[in-house]
């Protein structure tokens, strides 16, 4: 009994160190005083899988099409795949689909599926499964934000098992990019009506396998054969919940206990500088907080309280003071100038002497006293970024008193709360961003704006192939935006990372999306 207890205790310490959860020099150790001189031997000669280690939030997965944030969804868009794939330079590609077209009027989208898929599970992918996630998508009982996305969807066609057609009820020309939304991945046709979370029977036809789940905890994939594309290097993912700090983090990547960080923010760049064997990697990102005020909340409802904070409010102040100075200023439009479709539009101007102005005009000559509510939600910038705001519209008499939540208290209640600080990752277009965050009745609109003209112009620059027609649109739109005063958008980040010298050929998506499939481990 006692050789066998050995035996068990040798046979689990490999497999810890192969699952990448314990050292090989530590392994080795305890067989040693135990007296399995010979499994050290057999242990050492035996494969070594490539573990990658990524400190990130582990967030419910139950339904992947209802997620808000990223940290799921980088975890499930391991298992899962999408129609379409956008890489790092914000170009759209061929994924799940084959190939696609439009009709003239781009009313009309025809695709066509690639059919050497399959599934985990064994089952082929087809238009069976594409019929059934926009089904479920755009239910009558759906939570998911494509609800509203798609609303336009008028009708699926399945024209054979690998071609289908989407009918709109108006031209979309951004329809490709919209289908990489991170809440868009295809699902198994048994999902919706399986009536079980999907980190309970993960179906994929992604390059990995879920294995294991833990919420804010830890994650595990594993590399599964069969996979249609192109196998990635690491043998296993290990997505690791390390919490907020970033000081934590970045002292466990320091320590060889993870190899990549989801991301860091520009204060946390000289300690991360001074450690051994981290590399930095940046990138440009339309990605931003915007503090933005409820409509139809008071005293928000009134237009002149919003447009006196956007007026007493220095987005200079807060790039320079709350990110650093890494990035470029806003225009509280939410269209960043160096995203394809941006409409130029004139830049923030601070007056706080209007700001007051407005006050007195709307009955608060003496001032207002708010609460903006925020959760860190992306590291300590935010909170920075708040208290600059907090002293620059002092200057008008608008005293904010900060309420600063935990960080999954807040990712709960976002879009509720009356004023509030949310931070927004890059879309591959800025009219995405628009019909998503402002357009009347979308689901992840937490101004709660709804205005008609706004909505026709977002449609003239979603219905064009015209460059010019369309900037002309965003400008137009863009401009109504700044002139609702929902929001306060000081600045565009840099984004930047940190990374183990022994990983190779990880590049920084600007779109918070992890991809691994270049990636290889010294």
């Amino acid at each position: 009994m006692k050789a066998d207890w050995r035996h068990d205790i040798a046979h689990d310490l490999r497999k810890r160190v192969y699952g990448g959860y314990l050292a090989r020099r530590d392994a080795m150790q305890m067989l040693a005083i135990l007296g399995l001189g010979g499994a050290t031997q057999a242990f050492a000669a035996a494969p070594r899988r490539q573990v990658l280690r990524i400190a990130c939030s582990i967030l419910e997965m139950d339904d992947p099409s209802v997620g808000n944030y990223f940290e799921a969804a980088n975890v499930f868009r391991n298992v899962l795949d999408y129609l379409v794939h956008i890489d790092a330079d914000s170009i759209v590609r061929p994924s799940l689909a084959a190939h696609w077209s439009a009709s003239d009027d781009l009313r009309c989208w025809s695709f066509v599926l690639r059919e050497d898929v399959t599934w985990s599970n064994g089952d082929r992918f087809d238009t069976r499964d594409v019929a059934a996630t926009f089904a479920h998508w755009l239910g009558p009982n759906s939570l998911s934000v494509n609800k509203t996305t798609f609303a336009s969807v008028r009708h699926i066609e399945i024209t054979g098992p690998y071609a289908f057609r989407l009918f709109l009820d108006r031209p979309m020309v951004s329809l490709p990019e919209m289908l990489y939304g991170i809440t868009c991945p295809m699902l198994h046709r048994s999902f919706p009506i399986s009536g079980q979370p999907w980190s309970a029977n993960p179906i994929g036809t992604g390059p990995y396998t879920l294995t294991a789940f833990y919420v804010d905890d830890e994650a595990r994939l594993e590399r599964r054969a069969g996979y249609w594309g192109t196998a990635p290097g690491p043998d296993v993912l290990r997505f690791i919940d390390l919490g907020q700090t970033p000081s934590t983090q970045l002292a466990a990547l320091a320590d060889g206990q993870v190899d990549i960080l989801y991301q860091i923010g520009e204060a946390d760049l000289p300690l991360a500088r001074s450690l051994p064997g981290i590399r930095i990697i940046e990138t440009v990102a339309a990605q931003t907080c915007c503090i933005r005020t409820r409509v139809d909340q008071k005293p928000f409802d009134d237009p002149r309280i919003r447009r006196a904070i956007q007026l007493a409010s220095d987005n200079t102040a807060m790039l320079r003071l709350g990110y650093g100075g890494a990035g470029i200023i806003g225009a509280n439009c939410h269209v960043a100038p160096f995203q394809r479709d941006y409409g130029p539009v004139p830049p923030a101007q601070r007056d706080v002497r209007q700001a007051r102005h407005l006050l007195a005009q709307a009955g608060y000559a003496d001032g207002i006293e708010l609460t903006l509510a925020l959760g860190n939600t992306q590291g300590l910038w935010e909170q920075n970024t708040a208290q600059i705001m907090q002293q620059s519209v002092a200057e008008a008499g608008i005293r904010i008193n900060l309420n600063i939540l935990p960080a999954s208290e807040y990712k709960a209640i976002w879009s509720k709360i009356p004023f509030g600080l949310t931070y927004w990752t890059q879309r591959p277009l800025g009219m995405i961003q628009l019909d998503l965050a402002y357009r009347s009745g979308a689901a992840w609109n937490e101004t709660r704006m709804a205005d008609p003209a706004f909505d026709a112009a977002l449609d003239i620059a979603m219905s064009t192939v015209d460059p010019q027609r369309c900037r002309e649109a965003m400008t137009k739109a863009e401009r109504i935006l700044q002139n609702n005063a929902v929001i306060v958008q000081p600045f565009w980040q840099k984004k930047f990372t940190a990374v183990s010298s022994r990983v190779a050929n990880y590049r920084l998506d600007p779109g918070d999306c992890f991809d691994f499939t270049r990636v290889v481990l010294s």
